[in-house]
């Protein structure tokens, strides 16, 4: 076999035909591990390239063993790959290769996904079938447990991804302006802020959010709760929206993609990594709307056992320098925004520690 590389996006998308092919989920008992063994195999065992799953340009399934035993499924069934149970990365990986739906609707008895790991496996198949409807897949899906030998699997080479693969391919971006949202009528307010204070600590948003908020109140934003309401409520929410703002998180790849032009959406960074220019990226190339990646980080406040910044920590924002970038952008009409206080600084960090059960520290790196 070649060296395997990530798809070329620029270019058509291959759709493999497997006769045979054994769709293999990752071994139970594993636990969530970041690289997992799991994808389809041809009849003789060999990995088949185009199932797998590339985050940027690392793989995050590699070739399984070709199982001892194996179910049999009868006809002709279409591969989508790992089915995340996390939010964000179901939505950039785990519908990377719904593209190719409209090609082979007529020809499939459905579709076939893998456990991201060997966790309630059906209860997250579950939670994610309404949804997926909403995005145009309109047909039997599985989330397979057990190896299993297919009759006939098309795989479709990934669409869609992090980093390099943001954009998406010009198949992709056409099945979702076809399918997303589309029978989700609009609902909710002109201006939104989707917001993190909502949620456990660990799950990390911004120092000072509460006063983020505030201000935001008095330019008649709404406070957005993502995880307050189901999936279909979220994108009535997004499609009903003119102007949007948030800091990096998971809910902005939702609004890519069910979004409209008309939009004006401001990306706050908080933590380092230009994944405020990655969704500035997703959204223009999604939607064409206006969308303004905004960094004014100073530094992170990292738990006290962590040693870099993660999806944990909280980022310390210069909020004089955000009111005016978000006046610049036309998200606000005031931008003379006050920087946080260190006496506030201090409390958001202490009321932080004590609702996560640990200390803070700020990184300086």
């Amino acid at each position: 076999m070649t060296d395997l590389a990530p798809p070329d996006l620029s270019k058509p998308l291959r759709i493999a035909e497997v006769e045979g092919g054994y769709v293999v989920p990752p071994a139970k008992g594993l636990g969530n591990q970041s690289v997992q063994k799991s994808g389809v195999l041809d009849a003789d065992g060999r990995l088949v390239p185009e199932s797998v799953t590339w985050r940027g340009r690392t793989q995050v399934t590699t070739a399984p063993a070709l199982p001892d035993e194996a179910e049999a499924l009868e006809g002709t069934w279409l591969f989508l790959g790992p089915l995340f149970g996390h939010f964000g990365h179901f939505l950039v990986e785990s519908i990377a290769r719904i593209w190719a739906l409209d090609a082979v609707r007529d020809r499939i008895a459905g579709a076939l996904y893998v456990p991201k790991f060997q966790n309630r496996p059906q209860y997250v198949m579950d939670t994610y079938r309404p949804f997926l409807r909403a995005l145009g897949v309109d047909v039997e899906v599985r989330n397979v447990e057990d190896p299993t030998r297919v009759e006939r699997v098309l795989v479709p080479e990934q669409g869609f991804g992090m980093f390099q693969m943001i954009e998406g391919s010009r198949e992709f971006r056409d099945f979702i302006g076809r399918h997303a949202g589309k029978d989700v009528e609009p609902a909710g307010d002109e201006r939104i802020y989707v917001s993190r204070s909502a949620l456990p600590p660990q799950r990390g948003s911004v120092v000072g959010e509460d006063v983020l908020e505030a201000r935001l109140r008095a330019e008649g934003y709404t406070v957005y709760h993502p995880q307050q309401h189901d999936h279909l409520e979220q994108i009535a929410a997004y499609k009903a929206a003119k102007d949007v703002i948030g800091v990096d998180c998971s809910p902005l790849h939702l609004l890519a993609l069910v979004g409209n032009a008309e939009q004006n959406v401001g990306i706050i960074a908080r933590r380092a990594g230009e994944l405020d220019k990655i969704f500035e990226r997703q959204i223009a190339a999604f939607t064409g709307a206006k969308a303004t990646g905004i960094d004014h980080l100073r530094r992170n406040w990292i738990e006290e056992s962590g040693n870099r910044p993660s999806r944990t920590s909280r980022g310390e924002v210069d909020f004089a320098a955000l009111g005016r970038s978000l006046s610049e952008a036309g998200l606000i009409s005031d931008g003379d925004w006050d920087d946080l206080t260190p006496e506030e600084i201090e409390a958001d960090i202490a009321r932080t520690a004590e609702a996560a059960g640990q200390g803070y520290k700020p990184y300086e790196g």
